[in-house]
């Protein structure tokens, strides 16, 4: 091979040689984006124990969750039928709980009993062993989508969490925290259609938020409503207080983060807030007023439990907002 030939191979080597390197080089520089989960990792307040337990005593004759059979379960009608409640009887145990530790009237524990071995008695578990409360009546939301039967609910699985805990501290029976544990592997199932799930990943930038979605059914959009989210975050809240579970502190504290974050977009300045975060969300549910003035309050207590004063800011601004 003659020298000009020699000198031409060895440039169109060097040339390759540094394509490649430069090429190393923005690789090296432009390294994959790398995801985080927003999570301020509040040092959690558990001082004022469950945000479901208080001191008002609730007369035996009240009928604001339903009519008491001779069991001691509470019953909900909707168009006359009798229906499998949930959250309806959640918010009925935690009642009855309540009274009791005011009244020591062992017929408000008979049917805190009753009622949540009669929800516990709806449930079934999942391959994981998670533990979910299924809805079976026909529900159509503003009447404009149809959740389809069964459906599931994150608010649900949350406020079911914190009476089993809330049950177990009030009586000291392994029961209660055995079913505790189960409903508290539900919020680590990962979202798949058709199945149930109410965990939601939301990607905004580099960082990952995570909603606990009230409504869960076959094809639905997530619709990250408010409340309900604040209220299965305050499942993994209580079972935090119960056990110290270090998945349930970051689950509550990823949780809270996200509904610090989305503020403006379920905030209206002035006016009522919007039901829920995503555009599909407010469509369907829009701006109830009631509902409003219940989100108002949660965002206090977020605050006194994650000790964030960005909560109690935003709680102000709603109620400067409409109260």
């Amino acid at each position: 091979m003659r020298y000009r030939d020699i000198s031409r191979s060895l440039t169109a080597l060097i040339a390759a040689a540094a394509m490649l390197l430069a090429a190393a080089v923005t690789s090296q520089a432009a390294p994959p984006v790398q995801l985080t989960y927003a999570n301020a990792n509040y040092t959690i307040n558990t001082a004022g124990g469950s945000p479901y337990i208080g001191t008002a005593v609730v007369p035996l004759t009240a009928t604001t969750w339903g009519t008491v059979n001779s069991k001691g379960v509470v019953q909900i009608k909707i168009n006359n039928v009798v229906v499998y409640h949930p959250v309806n009887s959640a918010w009925f145990v935690n009642q009855m709980l309540s009274s009791y530790r005011v009244t020591k009237n062992p017929e408000y524990l008979r049917r805190a009993d009753a009622t949540t071995r009669y929800i516990l008695s709806g449930s079934f578990s999942d391959a994981s062993g998670a533990m979910w409360f299924p809805y079976k009546f026909r529900h159509t939301p503003g009447n404009r989508i149809d959740m389809g039967i069964p459906w599931y609910s994150g608010m649900a699985q949350g406020m079911m969490l914190s009476t089993l805990v809330n049950l177990y501290e009030t009586t000291g029976n392994t029961y209660w925290k055995t079913h505790a544990d189960r409903v508290f592997r539900s919020y680590q199932v990962p979202k798949k259609n058709g199945k149930p799930w109410f965990q939601d990943l939301v990607l905004s930038g580099s960082k990952v938020s995570m909603w606990f979605e009230e409504y869960v059914g076959t094809n639905i959009p997530s619709s990250h409503v408010v409340n309900g989210h604040i209220y299965a975050a305050w499942g993994a809240y209580d079972y935090y207080r119960l056990t110290k579970n270090a998945t349930a502190q970051w689950m509550f504290n990823t949780a809270a983060t996200t509904i610090r974050d989305y503020f403006t977009s379920y905030r209206r300045p002035g006016t009522i807030s919007w039901y829920a975060a995503s555009p599909f969300g407010q469509y369907v549910w829009r701006a109830p007023a009631g509902y409003h003035k219940g989100v108002t309050s949660q965002l206090a207590i977020l605050g006194r439990q994650t000790g964030d004063p960005a909560f109690a800011t935003q709680s102000a601004l709603l109620k400067a907002d409409y109260s």
